[in-house]
């Protein structure tokens, strides 16, 4: 990653957060932004040659204002990474339509005004990558709202390469991470203890990654792909092994 320059949205935590810091120790300039200014301001501390911009990804203008920030920081992109993510539990059933709406806003629309704005700052040989999720071949109970935003999401990559072929564009299929404020925001107590057992029935594995790790393989991976512009390596998966 020696050289390379890597806007990372999401970072204020989580996997944005170890991706940011593997990138810029592997020796990349780095620009992360997210919606909580002091958490970037924080991270900005802890790196060499990193910028924070904050703003939210889902609002058009700062979606162009982070991107144009980064590129007139960095003299470019070539690597975005999307990892902003929201998620809350919520029976099918029980629906709340401004639930949803902020879920899609956070996991699809971000994503997509992202990308637009920062493609008129990134060589072909550039990539963009996607954070989505393994919930969309789990279908957990009570996460329709999550794992529908990360379908969607699925559905705006593949549109993404069809309307720019010349171009890569990856999805990284993720599992479980920890630590993540994640679970902070998906809803009461009872509710995850009762989605947690659901889970258990339907068999859908339970292990933990580090995002540490997480971060570090991250890189390394796509690092590769920014190595070998002729290969267009669309999908990357991470799952924690099994105990």
């Amino acid at each position: 990653m020696q050289g390379r320059r890597v806007l990372t949205i999401g970072a204020s935590s989580g996997i944005a957060a170890a991706f940011a810091r593997a990138s810029n120790a592997a020796g990349a300039t780095v620009t992360f932004s997210a919606r909580r200014a002091e958490m970037l301001d924080a991270l900005v501390d802890e790196m060499t040659d990193a910028y924070a911009v904050a703003g939210d990804a889902a609002v058009p203008a700062d979606a162009r204002r982070i991107a144009d920030t980064a590129a007139a920081h960095m003299g470019g992109i070539d690597l975005l990474l999307y990892a902003a993510g929201f998620g809350v539990l919520q029976r099918i059933e029980h629906t709340d339509p401004e639930a949803w709406l902020d879920v899609y806003r956070v996991n699809v629309i971000g994503a997509t005004l992202t990308v637009a704005a920062a493609l008129p700052h990134m060589g072909n040989d550039a990539v963009c990558a996607f954070v989505s999720s393994r919930t969309v071949g789990d279908a957990n109970a009570m996460f329709a709202s999550y794992s529908a935003s990360k379908a969607a999401l699925d559905q705006c990559v593949r549109t993404w390469r069809i309307e720019h072929p010349q171009r890569r564009f990856v999805r990284v299929v993720m599992g479980n991470c920890q630590p993540t404020e994640f679970a902070n925001h998906m809803g009461s107590g009872d509710l995850i203890t009762e989605a947690l057992l659901a889970w258990d029935r339907q068999g859908i594995p339970g292990g933990l990654m580090h995002v540490d790790s997480v971060g570090r393989a991250l890189v390394d991976a796509l690092a590769v792909a920014l190595d070998h512009p002729e290969i267009d390596s669309s999908e990357i998966r991470f799952d924690a092994r099994p105990a």
